[in-house]
């Protein structure tokens, strides 16, 4: 694809045409563009990318023998059996499979050229009519948000391919109503929380108490090994991530983003917690394995074996915790996450801070997670301006 090159508010798109027969480098191909106003930067790192697809098919010409009268439903089945395969995480390609089972029987029968903006937007709103089978309630809006991320996706490849001059299901979402805050644990709960933790095995309070600590997904923590742990800094290196797709082997994979892989911090009670749980690993690994604990063992790992525990274990297990001790059930592992990141900001960290800890690749990523803590935090911060200076 064409390179983009931020140049002040415009931007420059490169296509590098090649070589000619006599090995000479042939002149890259140029074009200056300027990005529509009011779009969040993920919008407009979308229309950067819609437009570099475009000049470069412009410059080089479209493939050849391309459909252009094919169906999306002849091009989805394409789409999985050719292109997803390669550039998509087995976890992905699963739920990208469920979305899918949700826009084929409505937009299907469309050939690829025939599909307008309205096709979509009439079809997110009787999505959100649909009654789901597992909660009895229409669905979410985080399941039309990911339908809508799914099309996005093929329409964007049946582009870059040659079936479409451009994407016509950008910019077609709207989130509908107010976006919930997420599910965080106030002060009080969380104390609560940490001293039913107290009670369970060391496993599970090291488990629990880490993503407390350190704000990582549940995968992230389940994918770490010992060698991950930097002693003398209180670091750890977040590296991996466990997944597991029913009917399929557990996966380990990269981080979710490159923003992922990424340094965290722990205190020296922490410390103390993780050591602990350590020695009795080594324990465990001697005793019943017959070897030395190593570096490469992962943390939480199933007995008898050198595999990751699955992160489903640990949520089952935490909603085993929340009942047993009477906590709020519409916590999860997740809010452990979320808890984390409400207390950075809270503690007066910016959002640049919070999002490297996080993994979040852009700080408006976070900034839109989190937009209510940080209201709250502006809102505090104004108050205790206005009260010293006595306005």
């Amino acid at each position: 694809m064409a390179s983009i090159r931020k140049r002040g508010s415009s931007y420059l798109l490169v296509v590098s045409m090649g070589y000619d027969f006599e090995g000479n480098r042939i002149r890259p191909k140029q074009k200056t563009v300027h990005s529509p106003e009011g779009l969040t930067q993920k919008q407009k790192e979308k229309w950067l990318n819609e437009q570099a697809v475009l000049f470069e098919r412009e410059c080089k010409g479209l493939p050849q023998e391309v459909d252009r009268s094919i169906t999306l439903a002849k091009y989805t089945e394409l789409w999985l059996r050719e292109i997803a395969p390669g550039k998509l995480a087995k976890s992905t390609l699963a739920r990208d499979r469920q979305d899918i089972d949700r826009f084929l029987p409505v937009l299907g029968h469309y050939k690829l050229t025939e599909l307008r903006p309205e096709h979509f937007r009439n079809f997110y709103t009787e999505l959100r009519k649909v009654i789901s089978l597992e909660t009895g309630r229409p669905l979410s809006e985080h399941t039309v948000e990911g339908v809508h991320a799914t099309l996005c996706t093929i329409l964007s490849d049946a582009m870059e391919g040659g079936f479409l001059d451009h994407n016509p299901a950008w910019r077609t979402y709207r989130y509908a109503g107010r976006k919930k805050e997420k599910k965080i644990a106030d002060l009080e709960t969380l104390q609560r929380i940490i001293g039913a933790l107290e009670e369970e095995s060391l496993k599970y309070e090291t488990y629990f108490k880490l993503i407390i600590a350190t704000g990582m997904r549940r995968g992230e923590c389940c994918g770490l090994q010992w060698g991950d742990i930097n002693w003398d800094e209180r670091s750890i290196h977040i590296q991996r991530n466990v997944v597991k797709v029913t009917g399929e082997d557990i996966i380990v994979k990269e981080t979710k983003t490159v923003a992922g892989d990424r340094y965290v911090y722990f205190s020296l009670e922490m410390e103390s917690l993780l050591k602990e749980f350590q020695q009795e690993c080594a324990w465990e690994t001697e005793t019943y394995d017959g070897r030395k604990l190593e570096d490469a063992d992962y943390i939480f790992r199933r007995h008898g074996a050198r595999l990751p525990m699955t992160p489903s274990t640990f949520t089952w297990r935490f909603k085993l915790i929340l009942k047993k001790h009477g906590l709020p059930p519409t916590l999860n592992v997740h809010s452990l996450r979320h808890t984390n990141a409400s207390l950075l900001i809270a503690g007066g960290a910016d959002v640049a801070t919070v999002a490297g800890l996080l993994g979040h690749s852009q700080p408006s990523t976070t900034l839109d997670i989190y937009t209510h803590a940080f209201d709250k935090n502006k809102k505090a911060a104004s108050q205790v301006l206005q009260e010293g200076l006595e306005i």
